[in-house]
């Protein structure tokens, strides 16, 4: 009997796999079932075998289509609808048989319509056969009953016998159903199990990488004081006023990036930099550095929530010149500095926008420094640019690229 058996296909999923097997052996079932009832009741006045031997060709015409092309979906598709024209033509054509079982034919089509093809075909199939039992109903009934020849007991033992196989044909589609379903849900359950140890893996190499990104800042941070200790060591050296200012100024330098890996490190999550925070504590050591005397208020606010690694070093050095020229420059006449720094997302796409002014009083001159060398480098490293005004205090703004590793 192995011609019986489901051939073997393509299908890894064990749904497509279910469906494909329940196609060929309910094909398979009702063609035996429907042919030994057209068969036994051939010469029953109250029975017409004239559907179920359609039905028999439909069954085999479907397991033909299936043996060569492999796709269940498209022999589905011509079952249930072949089925559904079958049985809205035996409503209104077949009129001395009283259609007990035929709208529980109709309901193993559109069962069959769910499972097979879906939620659309099966509510398609579902309005569809409805529509027709309706219509039945009000012009057919009436005139299909009172043509029926009187019943005996060969008619009721067949109305038993096709009732009982319509109930076999819905037990069948509805344990497929619960056992492909309860198969589903085991894969889908073995799925979620597999992806949480997954996670877990993850959460757990990603918490080992953030220790490790830490205790890297750590040591950054830990060698570059040592580099600004021999800076210090060498300036002591000097006598002249404006080598010791150079070298005061580099160790200002390596300081905003030292200051920039104790932030890091410091963080709970590295990804999220507190940029007021680091500018405000970045001011302070300059403020102690310069032994400025005065107040100097420093006034910070930042609408990006995040900014690229590889963004922070130029950003730190940018901000040490900037703040070092108002503090060294701009208020050097003046009893009090105010500082204001405003970050914003541009309109322009991973750019971001810096506006930096001070109340200083800036002198005219059209030498270049390096610190606005060093500006205008940083800039070029954030592939951005800026504009300077110096007519009333010092106005920067900066368009600058977001750079991400």
């Amino acid at each position: 009997m192995s011609f019986l058996r489901p051939p073997k296909t393509g299908y890894t999923d064990h749904y497509d796999i279910t469906r494909f097997n329940l196609v060929w052996n309910l094909s398979i079932v009702l063609i035996i079932l429907l042919s030994l009832v057209s068969v036994a009741n051939i010469n029953n006045d109250n029975y017409s075998s004239l559907t179920n031997i359609i039905e028999v060709g439909i069954g085999i015409i479907a397991l033909i289509i299936l043996k060569v092309t492999k796709k269940f979906k498209l022999v589905c598709l011509f079952t249930s609808v072949s089925s559904f024209a079958l049985i809205t033509i035996a409503f209104f054509t077949i009129t001395q048989t009283l259609h007990y079982t035929t709208p529980m034919w109709g309901t193993v089509n559109i069962l069959f319509a769910f499972f097979m093809l879906g939620r659309v075909w099966g509510l398609g199939i579902l309005i569809g056969h409805f529509a027709v039992l309706i219509f039945y109903y009000i012009f057919r009934l009436e005139s299909n009953v009172a043509s029926l020849p009187p019943f005996d007991d060969s008619a009721i033992m067949n109305f038993i016998i096709e009732t009982t196989i319509v109930g076999l044909a819905m037990g069948y589609l509805l344990a497929k159903f619960i056992k492909a379903n309860r198969h589903a849900e085991k894969d889908v359950k073995s799925a979620n199990e597999e992806l949480k140890k997954q996670n877990q893996v993850i959460s757990s190499q990603n918490k080992e990488k953030e220790i490790m990104l830490k205790e890297i800042h750590h040591r950054v941070k830990n060698n570059l004081q040592v580099i600004t200790s021999l800076l210090r060591l060498q300036s002591q050296e000097l006598d002249d006023e404006q080598q010791l200012s150079s070298f005061s100024e580099a160790i200002n330098r390596v300081k905003s990036m030292a200051l920039i890996h104790e932030k890091m490190y410091q963080s709970d999550v590295l990804a999220n930099f507190d940029l007021e925070n680091y500018l405000s504590s970045l001011t302070n050591d300059l403020i102690d550095t310069y032994a400025v005397k005065k107040p100097i208020e420093l006034d910070v606010h930042s609408e990006v929530s995040h900014i690229g690694s590889k963004s922070i070093v130029p950003i730190s050095l940018l901000f040490n010149e900037l703040i070092s020229n108002s503090i060294k420059h701009g208020f050097k006449d003046k009893d009090n500095g105010k500082i204001v720094v405003r970050v914003t997302q541009c309109d322009k796409p991973d750019y971001f926008c810096l506006k930096y002014t001070d109340n200083g009083v800036w002198e005219t001159d059209d030498t270049k420094s390096f610190g606005l060398e060093l500006i205008d480098t940083m800039t070029d490293q954030l592939e951005g640019e800026f504009t300077l005004d110096k007519t009333d205090g010092a106005k920067y703004f900066f368009t600058l690229k977001a750079l991400i590793e």
